[in-house]
Parts: structure tokens; sequence; C-alpha cells
């Protein structure tokens, strides 16, 4: 009788412990709990929540920009531009991320290197959605084409809705071709090429991928390179003025 009242109580209990584990895990809880951590100033324990929520798959731009903000609050800014970054990408027109990842730039060695100008022709295909991320415009460009697709295919069914549609049908053209080269040169750019951060204090990059090569140049912490390649424990990487050199794999972190 004893074994079997055991057994019961362990059928009722055990559920209550698995469904409190559950809470405990959800990503809103383990927001909550690092936000809380946060306003305590205890930023360790705010990232240990936050990285929870990172390993169990799930991203967000609030999420890299409490992150940036907890790491900026280390001193680390190295790992605070790049959360940064990050957010950018998940992030629309967010004023107080901008406000905080220029900041972070700001106190960064060498901080005036950055990308050369644009030419005044990718300038303005940028202009009209520079406030919004990829995907933003991603989905803008699918939206104007099926705007246009349905456009096209009332206009062929009637010829009286072709007429008075002229208007919408060319300003959805418009809107289409704006986006498609607006998406193109930003895709290039953000995607195709891979961007890295130093997330250490002082880097030597190298001529070559072995320690005994002459130092080319130096990265400090929270400057931005392409990252070309990768081998061996380096980084082949290319700085926003153009230099080549190769750098150890832990100095840099891939946006």
């Amino acid at each position: 009788m004893k074994r079997y009242t055991l057994v019961l109580m362990f059928l009722v209990v055990c559920p209550g412990i698995l469904s409190a584990k559950e809470a405990s895990d959800d990503p809103h809880n383990l927001f909550s709990k690092g936000n809380a951590f946060y306003e305590r100033k205890e930023y360790e324990k705010a990232l240990e929540e936050y990285t929870k929520i990172l390993n169990s798959d799930i991203e967000s731009g609030p999420l890299y920009y409490d992150i940036g903000n907890a790491f900026f609050k280390m001193g680390k800014i190295g790992y605070a531009i790049l959360a940064y970054k990050k957010a950018q990408k998940l992030i629309t027109g967010d004023r107080d991320l901008k406000s905080n990842l220029a900041y972070a730039q700001s106190l960064t060695e060498d901080s005036a290197l950055r990308l050369p100008p644009q030419n005044s022709l990718i300038w303005l295909i940028r202009l009209p959605f520079g406030d919004f991320n990829l995907n933003t415009v991603a989905s803008i460009l699918l939206a104007s084409y099926l705007t246009l697709i349905i456009l096209m295919v009332f206009g062929i069914m009637n010829p009286v809705f072709k007429t008075r549609a002229s208007f919408p049908f060319y300003l959805a053209l418009l809107l289409f071709l704006m986006t498609l080269a607006n998406f193109s040169t930003r895709y290039y750019t953000e995607e195709a090429l891979t961007h890295g951060i130093t997330v250490v204090k002082e880097s030597e990059c190298k001529y070559e991928p072995i320690d005994k090569s002459t130092t080319y140049y130096t990265l400090k912490e929270g400057q931005e390179v392409l990252v070309l390649a990768t081998r061996n424990g380096w980084r082949r990487v290319k700085r926003l003025d153009g230099k080549l050199a190769w750098v150890k794999k832990e100095a840099i972190e891939e946006i």
C-alpha cells in the first residue's frame, strides 16, 4: 500500500514540477528575468538569461538590443556593437538602437575608420528605404510584385478596368523597380558579404595565417571588417579601408 501511495504522489507531483520547469524556460519569463537583473545592475546574470533564449533558437531585435546594452554596461564595447548590429537586421528604424550603436562606435579606437562614402547613384537607390531592414524591403518588394500581377490580370480580363487602372499600375511598377534596386544592392552588402566585429581589446593582423608572420596592422575592439575566409583558426579579413590580412579566429565574431 505504501508503495502505491508513493507512486500516486509521484504521478501527482511530477507534472507540476515539469510544468514549473517549462514555465521557467519560457522565453517571455527568461526575458523578464533578464530585464529584472539588468535593472538591478547585475549585467552578467542578465546576459545568462538572454543567452538561454538564444540557445532555444529564438532571435529578436529587442533581445539583441538588450544584450548589447548589457555588454555596453560591462565595458565590452566590441560585443555591444556586435549585438546592436544583429538587432539592426531585425528592427526597423529604431532611433534608440541607432543612437546606442553610434555612441558605442564613437568610443572605439580608430572610430573614424568607416566604410568609404557611397556613390551618388547607390545613395539615391537606398534613400527611400533607409530606415527599413532587409526583411521589410523584401516584403514591400513582394507586395508590389503581387499588386502588378493582379492589375495585369484584371486589365487583360476587363479592358475598361485596364484604362482606369493605368495610373495605379505605373505607380506599382515604379515602386517595384525602386524596391528591387534597393533590395539588390543591400542584399549584396548585408547578406552576400560576411561582416565581423573585433571583440578583443587588440589583435595583430598578419600577412600570413601563422604566428611568426609579420604584423600588417592592428585591429582595435569594435572595429568592423569583412570576413573573406576562415581556416585553421584564422580569419582572412578585409578592413573597411581595403587592407587584407589574417587574424586569429577568436578575435572576430561574425554579425
